[in-house]
């Protein structure tokens, strides 16, 4: 359930800057690098490493992801695309199969595509952190691993999204036994909200890669205990993998909402889809809550269709880019008083279970982003991209940073940011109430709602054909929000989603 008592948002005049995080310990971290002299980007990546040890199912060193920052400066706004790439081995085993209901199926051999060492990507994120700290960050990387080191050796209190990822995965954290030592108190029993961690080789790998830089680990002894585990247990990722990984700088997709300039992700995120879907919103003017929900609906189907039918890899399909998975994954955002900005979403999409022998790295499954059938968009080829919903944005006025915007939860994440922008440029909330009213999400087959929307939701997954699906209380898995908003009278906002008690703040 909600807890309506959790603030997870903060308002005032900043005299250092702002960051909203999917975990307060994130939040925090990014305040003290940029109380430190450090800039907004600065701020982003160690909030993002301090997440990759406090959320470690849903994030860190082993995860991929896309990074989108404003400088001031120059006014330059880029992307990167640090996204898990396919190994080249990656080869899937199809059969066909009937379910006990008489369905007829084509399902991948042991699962290989999203459990254990078949499902890892190449991981990005040290490769897309380097290239951005290099071209505008402020301190040295090794003051950014500082406040994630500390906590990684140091231990930190499970929270209550963390606590929540852990009771659902068991099955996968007991893939391997480094997984299991680490987050469960037994085969059977994950850890609650406040129980203590510690992951002393986490902190080890960290200061290693803080001296040595990303090399370390894509070329060094972390590439070594890597390849070892996945060659012991006949993974598709090799040193080749590793060693040829590249980040890649993307010009942003652009476009005008309501009044401000947009800046968000290019295929293969679905971002430039979100803002087509707003803009057609926007022009529809749907008057009354049922036939708001009705337009956002039927945004979000056309906007997933879009997706599936021609979304994938540009540098393997050809993608008109213009603006007119089940996964876990964290996002957070920065703001400084120079006008920086920064947003970060990445993720181990739901984790493959494999924690690297004397690393505490828990490797990603995104090969579970790809299709695992062949002659479509998506279909898995090594060196290649998968299409994800990540999609961190900034928003402009007048030339500067207004708001930055990012979110989890898989394929919620774009009808999450859908819904939050709409309630905030079309029907005028604030972003902490856009951020904590219900949502609901419409895909392909089914429309899913939080139960406070079921009166007006199961009526329209009637009537689109729909089936329908409703969660109790603020469930994590319908899209967990973080924002920053910047009013043209100076005053900044920053807000975590309640339903993860995530947090913002402001100094």
């Amino acid at each position: 359930m909600l807890d309506r008592s959790w603030a997870g948002y903060e308002t005032a005049i900043p005299t250092i800057g702002a960051a909203a995080a999917a975990n307060a310990a994130g939040a925090d971290a990014a305040i003290r690098i940029m109380e430190a002299g450090g800039n907004a980007i600065d701020a982003a990546i160690a909030a993002a490493h301090v997440l990759g040890v406090v959320e470690p199912l849903d994030c860190g060193i082993g995860a991929g992801g896309f990074m989108i920052v404003h400088d001031a400066a120059s006014g330059r706004t880029d992307a990167i695309d640090f996204l898990g790439v396919a190994p080249t081995a990656a080869r899937y085993q199809l059969y066909a199969t009937n379910t006990a209901q008489g369905e007829y199926v084509i399902r991948v051999k042991g699962q290989h595509n999203q459990v254990g060492h078949r499902a890892v990507a190449t991981p990005g994120t040290l490769r897309g952190f380097a290239e951005m700290h290099d071209r505008y960050g402020k301190l040295a990387m090794a003051e950014l691993f500082a406040p994630a080191i500390e906590l990684a050796e140091g231990g930190y209190p499970v929270s209550y999204k963390g606590a929540l990822r852990m009771g659902r995965t068991i099955a996968m954290l007991n893939q391997t036994p480094a997984c299991r030592a680490l987050y469960l108190k037994s085969e059977t029993e994950a850890p609650a909200e406040g129980d203590w961690i510690i992951n002393a080789d986490y902190g080890a790998t960290l200061r290693l890669i803080a001296q040595e830089g990303a090399d370390a680990f894509y070329q060094g002894p972390i590439a070594e205990a890597i390849i070892a585990e996945m060659r012991a247990h006949d993974g598709f990722l090799s040193h080749e993998d590793l060693r040829n990984y590249k980040a890649l700088w993307r010009k942003p997709a652009r476009g005008n909402f309501k009044g401000l300039d947009v800046a968000t992700i290019p295929p293969p995120s679905t971002g430039p889809l979100v803002f087509a879907g707003l803009n057609a919103l926007a022009r529809q003017s749907p008057q009354g809550e049922a036939e708001t929900h009705e337009a956002l609906a039927r945004a979000m189907l056309h906007m997933f269709e879009a997706r599936r039918t021609g979304f994938g890899d540009p540098a393997f399909v050809p993608i008109a880019t213009s603006s007119g998975e089940s996964s876990e994954t964290t996002s957070l955002c920065t703001l400084d008083v120079a006008g920086n900005a920064a947003c970060i979403t990445y993720s181990n999409n739901n984790h493959s279970g494999v924690v690297v022998p004397g690393t505490g790295i828990l490797l990603n499954n995104q090969m579970a982003l790809f299709s695992p059938w062949p002659d479509n968009p998506n279909q898995v080829i090594g060196g290649k991209r998968p299409v994800s919903s990540m999609m961190p944005t900034l928003l402009f006025r007048d030339g500067k940073a207004a708001m930055a915007i990012g979110a989890s939860g898989s394929t919620r994440i774009p009808t999450s940011l859908m819904q939050m922008l709409h309630r905030v440029q079309v029907q005028g909330k604030s972003i902490v109430q856009a951020i904590d009213e219900p949502k609901l999400h419409a895909e392909v087959e089914t429309l899913m709602a939080d139960e406070e929307l079921e009166p007006v939701a199961r009526p329209l997954a009637d009537k689109l054909g729909l089936d329908f699906r409703v969660f109790p209380g603020r469930d994590t898995s319908m899209g967990v929000v973080q924002a920053i908003h910047a009013g043209p009278d100076g005053t900044v906002t920053a807000a975590g989603d309640p339903r993860a008690r995530a947090q913002g703040r402001v100094r």
